[in-house]
């Protein structure tokens, strides 16, 4: 009788779990994994005779799977606490801090970049002043231990130092530390990154005073960031402030890959993709290949140039009192031969600013 109980227990619990995975309405999208997930498909012969039809079934079924995210925490939970396991999905959490490990050093990926930077230099770039600000991941600010192991960040400058020509580098590691950056995300504080605008002023000689702007700050809490999902374990969210100035509100801001209503069109800051997937795209919109900023109140016709990364989304705003037109190129996103078609380089200031995080895997870039 005791195993008859037991084997009709687990045919009711597979039975129940069944029903429900099929009356529970899909989700489309994981907010905390940051992804669309897999669909139910339509049966269709071809995939049946091809096999893809249950390859793409047992994706959706994992996809779908109900309190999917529960299980997910509660197996972090396990290895974290009770496995003593150091990271989950290559995270680590460290006090309240949550780390992607990065390691080792790809030197040949560091290599490539230097290459890729060059090119762009010495084919685009020959009448502009070429600056290149190198921009520390976190992890660069915790001490490696045998459980969190980090790349050479020494051998990467040297490797920058030796192999990029003609480009005045601007050193940011100082005027940064830890608590710079997101707890839950890999990205820098905007309202942080008074050191970074100080020393990037001082060395491209800007002629603006950013210590006598007035912000007002705007905030928004709580802020999940990217390695909160990734982790899947019970992290305190972080809060979200961004900066809004006189200059930053009358901005104008040109997002190619906009394509509605210009008098629709965002601003500086997206507030509607606060709460989204990712909040932190509330920067200019997030990742896109080519946007502008233009300030109609400057005093001046200066014109500045980002090559840049997701980072240089909340550090751009800072910088629009100092330029009438700020120009931001992602290049993980459009192919250095076809920025010349859309962007005027001549008298511009041109800023190479990547984290040590493309750096590393600059295979990304087109």
């Amino acid at each position: 009788m005791k195993n008859k109980i037991v084997v009709f227990s687990f045919m009711i619990l597979l039975f129940s779990i069944a029903i429900l995975n099929v009356l529970t309405p899909p989700t489309i999208v994981s907010f905390a994994e940051r992804r669309e997930l897999h669909q139910f498909e339509d049966l269709e012969i071809r995939k049946l005779l091809t096999g893809d039809f249950l390859g793409d079934f047992d994706k959706a079924a994992l996809d779908q799977f109900i309190l999917r995210d529960q299980f997910r925490r509660l197996k972090a939970s396990v290895a974290h606490t009770i496995l003593k396991k150091t990271d989950n999905n290559d995270i680590v959490v460290i006090g309240n801090d949550a780390f992607k490990l990065e390691y080792p050093l790809d030197e040949t990926s560091v290599i490539h970049f230097s290459e890729y930077i060059n090119a762009i230099t010495k084919t685009l770039l020959q009448e502009s002043q070429v600056y290149f600000a190198m921009i520390p991941e976190k992890n660069y600010y915790v001490e490696e231990t045998p459980d969190f192991l980090s790349m050479n960040y020494q051998k990467l400058e040297e490797l920058l130092k030796d192999s990029l020509s003609d480009i005045t580098t601007i050193d940011l590691k100082e005027v940064l530390s830890l608590d710079d950056y997101y707890h839950t995300d890999p990205h820098w504080k905007q309202e942080k990154l008074d050191g970074v605008v100080e020393r990037l002023s001082e060395i491209m000689q800007l002629e603006t005073d950013f210590s006598t702007i007035a912000y007002t700050a705007r905030r928004y809490s709580p802020f999940y960031g990217a390695y909160y999902g990734q982790s899947a374990l019970d992290l305190a969210p972080d809060t979200l402030e961004y900066r809004v100035s006189n200059a930053i509100q009358n901005a104008i801001v040109k997002n190619f890959e906009y394509t509605g209503d210009p008098n629709q069109a965002p601003g500086v800051y997206e507030e509607t993709s606060l709460g989204s997937m990712d909040s932190y795209d509330v920067f200019l919109s997030g990742s896109t290949p080519l946007i502008t900023i233009e300030n109609p109140n400057s005093a001046t016709n200066k014109e500045l140039i980002i090559f840049r990364d997701s980072f240089a989304s909340s550090l751009a705003p800072l910088l629009i009192e100092e330029y009438q037109k700020i120009t931001l190129i992602d290049l993980r996103y459009v192919s250095r031969e076809l920025i010349n078609r859309f962007v005027d380089f001549e008298g511009s200031d041109v800023l190479f600013l990547y984290s040590t995080l493309v750096i590393n895997n600059s295979n990304i870039l087109k």
